[in-house]
């Protein structure tokens, strides 16, 4: 590893907009002793100071009895599907499509009522049954893939806690700015619905 006089080196090395996408996107990656030398290249270069509370939100993560509140905030919420008062739950989708030489696998994660999930599922499952084979590669890897997905049925439990926690990690900078207000988880869980589909 280098030392923090490397660190520092390199990050003076980096362009303006480095900086910036490691403060946007990497900050919450980073290791604590890096922090303070890129806060300190965004002073020196004058760049936008919103990204200096942005690396100080994203790196404060939520835990202990933090995170289980905003665990049972996130699963209280209405499904964003059917908009049922049911408890929600991460689900994991795996769906392939093939076509003589294509093969299409898409790996997909959603926040939903246990129904809405199911039914995602099972969609998921019937069209990997229907138009997984039609390749080499979908013929090698439909049938791993509905097995994996007929066992997840039995640990929907233990999937949903990892997504929900995922989602939270996604999420920790967005959260600590605006709240964990009904509107900011709702409209961040329609975030991660959207963006998984």
């Amino acid at each position: 590893m280098p030392s923090l006089k490397e660190l520092k080196e390199n990050y003076r090395g980096f362009s303006d907009s480095k900086i910036e996408n490691i403060a946007r996107n990497e900050s919450k990656g980073l290791m604590k002793e890096v922090l303070p030398i890129l806060k300190e290249e965004i002073i020196r270069r004058k760049l936008d100071q919103n990204l200096i509370s942005w690396i100080d939100t994203e790196a404060n993560p939520f835990e202990g009895l933090e995170r289980k509140q905003l665990i049972q905030t996130i699963k209280s919420k209405s499904c964003p599907k059917c908009n049922s008062e049911l408890e929600l739950f991460g689900f994991e989708t795996n769906t392939i499509k093939s076509f003589l030489f294509f093969t299409c696998i898409e790996k997909r994660e959603y926040i939903l009522c246990k129904s809405c999930g199911v039914s995602k599922k099972l969609t998921a499952i019937v069209t990997t049954l229907l138009l997984g084979w039609w390749s080499p590669k979908g013929f090698l890897s439909t049938p791993f893939i509905l097995i994996t997905d007929i066992i997840n049925f039995m640990y929907l439990n233990k999937i949903s806690k990892r997504i929900i926690n995922d989602f939270i990690d996604e999420t920790n900078g967005t959260i600590r700015r605006y709240g964990s207000n009904d509107d900011v988880i709702k409209r961040l869980i329609h975030w991660k619905n959207k963006s998984s589909k």
